[in-house]
């Protein structure tokens, strides 16, 4: 009877749990698939939302772009206009465009503001007389610091110029500024000179550099305060260059990182001083183009054979290597012992020995010829870096064996000093 009334109902004993349990497991599915759905929709909300960002910056760089060509596009239509085909004249221009961008983005404009514009000197009057005028104080200069002006810096640029051809005094005349190349022959001195030159803290100095400026034009550019990229990624592979310049120094953190040095930073280092000194070696600067490049030289002559001393010791050349290399090396030195002053610039010989004896007055001479002043800076010599100059005059008699000399003296006895 059972057994007909479950047939008959069509339900088997069995049944009931296995529908229960279907449901359950139907219901947890649909669930974990709600959840995957939610948790997807997520990411490609997050997608969309990242990509319409990188979206905007692209745009915004493309526009940035954009006014970047129409800027030197209008700069070059000045250029033309007011200075035609004279080239320094553009550089200059250019120049000056960099330095009053600089000054605007950090507010530092004042000297864009308080500059007598050629107007102010058409009609005789200067900027104090004008605020006067207007019932301002002497030297009062609030309302401009509250006002915030914008500055069109080529403009800026070139009532700069305008008003330096007509007298008045720039920030920074790069037609005055004093620039000095010092060269020698690899452990020839250039360095130690240009050590000396490094404790002036008016002067910019960069050392080693014919180790990544090898052209006439990366030299112009140096000459605009222009610092390239390879230029900063030279002096961080070479901490020794860093530790000889407080330029570049002063840009590097006390741990030992120089994240901190940077083609801007250094370009406005550059662009505070007066006078910037640049240190290489012949072996890269041939003498044709440290000649074209019209600046002030200063070329340290030493004896060849206790370079080749010096050069052996650091393992820098062996010693069958000595005749060929000393052959090339005295070649150079005798180019450069006997080359004239070029039309352009000053051309002043150093000799070693005098500048290891004698620094302080050695240094108060070239003072003299190339910045009309006998002021040195205080070098700071100990005894002990005294006693280590001199003796590097003679030294090298104890080190370097005869057959090494006897090859020297054999190719380099007309430049070698009796």
């Amino acid at each position: 009877k059972q057994w007909y009334q479950r047939r008959v109902r069509g339900v088997s004993p069995y049944t009931m749990p296995r529908l229960v349990n279907c449901v359950k497991n139907c219901c947890y599915s649909l669930l974990l698939a709600a959840f995957i759905s939610a948790i997807s929709s997520l990411f490609v909300w997050q997608a969309e939302v990242y990509q319409s960002t990188i979206d905007e910056q692209v745009r915004q760089m493309k526009l940035d772009i954009s006014s970047m060509k129409k800027e030197n596009h209008l700069m070059e239509i000045k250029l033309n206009e007011q200075f035609g085909k004279h080239e320094d004249l553009k550089d200059e221009f250019r120049f000056l465009v960099k330095q009053a961008k600089w000054s605007v983005q950090d507010g530092k404009d004042n000297s864009v503001r308080d500059a007598p514009k050629p107007r102010d000197l058409e009609v005789g009057k200067k900027p104090e007389a004008k605020r006067a005028a207007k019932g301002e104080p002497k030297g009062d200069k609030s309302n401009n610091l509250v006002e915030k002006v914008e500055v069109d810096p080529i403009n800026v640029a070139l009532e700069r110029m305008l008003h330096e051809q007509q007298g008045g005094a720039g920030e920074l005349d790069l037609g005055k500024r004093v620039q000095v190349l010092v060269v020698s022959e690899k452990k020839g001195g250039g360095d130690i000179l240009g050590g000396f030159f490094a404790k002036d803290a008016e002067i910019f100095y960069l050392p080693g550099l014919s180790g990544i400026v090898r052209t006439s034009k990366d030299f112009a550019k140096l000459t605009h305060c222009t610092i390239t990229d390879q230029v900063i990624d030279y002096y961080r592979s070479h901490p020794n260059y860093i530790a000889a310049s407080p330029s570049l120094t002063k840009l590097c953190s006390d741990e030992g990182g120089c994240e901190g040095l940077t083609s801007e930073k250094l370009e406005r280092e550059c662009m505070t001083k007066h006078i910037a000194v640049f240190e290489g070696i012949t072996e890269n600067w041939p003498l044709e183009m440290v000649d074209e490049i019209g600046m002030d030289v200063v070329y340290v002559s030493r004896d060849p054979r206790p370079i080749v001393a010096q050069l052996l010791e650091d393992s820098l050349i062996t010693e069958e290597e000595v005749q060929v290399f000393s052959s090339q090396m005295c070649a150079r030195i005798e180019s450069f012992r006997t080359h004239l002053s070029s039309s352009h610039n000053t051309f002043q010989i150093v000799e070693y020995d005098k500048l290891a004896a004698s620094p302080l007055a050695s240094l108060s001479t070239l003072y003299h010829t190339l910045f009309d002043t006998t002021t040195t800076p205080e070098l700071g010599l100990d005894k002990e870096a005294k006693s280590s100059l001199y003796l590097s005059i003679g030294g090298w008699r104890n080190t370097l064996a005869q057959i090494a000399a006897d090859a020297v003296i054999e190719e380099c006895g007309t430049v070698i000093v009796k």
